[in-house]
């Protein structure tokens, strides 16, 4: 097959983009002609895959999303591939991966938790609008053939808002977890290390925190959840974007010194393995390959249910979940329970197992046979 596939820019941090690095390798070894349309990805990355660069207009992220969509379209209309697998809002796909969900109901979650000002700024963003207006066209006007959501919760938010999409349009299929890079065993290996670099003693219980977008992924009610936690549990940040608001917020509750913001970093298992708890209170999120880490890690996670991993996560056995992720006494009372049983050896083997369910090879094989039926039925 002569597949082409999508992805507008390449983050050295993402997740995304290390998924799409091993489908797109593991189809050439399987024969196939790979073609990566993007507008960056770096030298080195390519496994044998064919590189296309795409123009997009740097600056406004408006720009972007207009540029990058109108250039796809126009290049793609002149290319023959056997199938377009998507990772991007486009007018043209044959396969839409909504890693993203849908943008209308992040916005209306956004708005609940907003001040009245920020509420007009996002009201009036055209930027959203624009977000919106693909959403609209892909799934309303089935600029499709087959999407694949991460989990069942976004499958259900597309059906809900999109009566144009059938249920047999949606193919789950979760994310995967490279489970020899995060492993229990790690926690020998750098666990002692990474917790003094951070000043944390073995008798100190630490929390991670991963991921960029820190107003979705809920940081805000991370760090206000200190408050009600005793002085000894301390809180690691990682990820890209800015930090002065919650900087500040630490301050005026007067935790911040008891977290750590480390911004993005390389090797994030060392810190997967120092940590007792991953926290992921996020107000929306399709489906977290940091949540999938952790528990590969053998270490629990206390999250909301308002993230597509809470369909896997048992509660209460590998993991805790948050009714109201904006409720940072709700989420302490989680953290309590979790610590009573962070460190135990079952602890550890519960969370493994359940992230054994979750490889790599699962999901590449998985969206593999989506394009090959995609193709058989075009």
């Amino acid at each position: 097959m002569k597949i082409a596939i999508v992805r507008k820019k390449y983050n050295p941090f993402g997740g995304a983009e290390r998924y799409i690095h091993l489908l797109s390798t593991h189809l050439v070894r399987e024969g196939h002609e790979v073609h990566l349309f993007a507008n960056q990805w770096p030298a080195g990355q390519d496994g044998g895959v064919i590189f296309h660069r795409i123009p997009m207009i740097g600056g406004l992220s408006l720009l972007k999303v207009w540029s990058f969509a109108l250039a796809a379209w126009v290049v793609l209309r002149r290319f023959d591939a056997d199938v377009i697998f998507s990772n991007e809002r486009l007018f043209v796909q044959d396969i839409f991966r909504a890693s993203d969900g849908v943008h209308r109901t992040w916005l209306h979650i956004r708005m609940r938790h907003a001040s009245v000002v920020k509420k007009l700024s996002l009201a009036i963003n055209p930027l959203h609008w624009s977000v919106r207006f693909f959403d609209w066209y892909i799934l309303n006007q089935r600029a499709f053939r087959k999407i694949i959501a991460p989990s069942d919760f976004i499958k259900r938010d597309i059906l809900q808002t999109y009566p144009h999409v059938r249920e047999e349009d949606i193919h789950v299929i979760y994310n995967g977890v490279d489970l020899d890079r995060f492993h229990p065993g790690n926690k020998s290996r750098y666990r002692d290390m990474t917790r003094k670099e951070l000043g944390i003693s073995e008798t100190d219980r630490l929390l991670l925190f991963v991921g960029t977008g820190f107003e979705r992924k809920g940081l805000r009610y991370a760090v206000e959840s200190l408050r009600y936690l005793p002085d000894n549990i301390f809180l690691a940040v990682i990820g890209k974007g800015r930090t002065q608001f919650y900087k500040t917020l630490a301050e005026e509750i007067g935790v911040q010194k008891r977290i750590r913001f480390l911004g993005p970093v390389e090797g994030v298992e060392r810190y997967y393995a120092a940590a007792d708890i991953l926290i992921s209170p996020t107000l929306y999120e399709p489906m977290a390959n940091v949540i999938l880490e952790a528990l590969a890690t053998g270490i629990p996670v206390v999250t909301s249910r308002d993230c597509g991993n809470a369909e896997v996560i048992t509660d209460g056995e590998d993991g805790w979940i948050i009714n109201d992720p904006a409720d940072p006494r709700e989420i302490s009372l989680r953290i309590k329970t979790a610590m009573e049983k962070a460190r135990d050896q079952e602890m550890e083997r519960r969370t493994r197992k359940k992230a054994e369910q979750f490889t790599l090879q699962r999901t590449i094989g998985e969206i593999t046979d989506l394009i090959t039926s995609a193709v058989k039925t075009r």
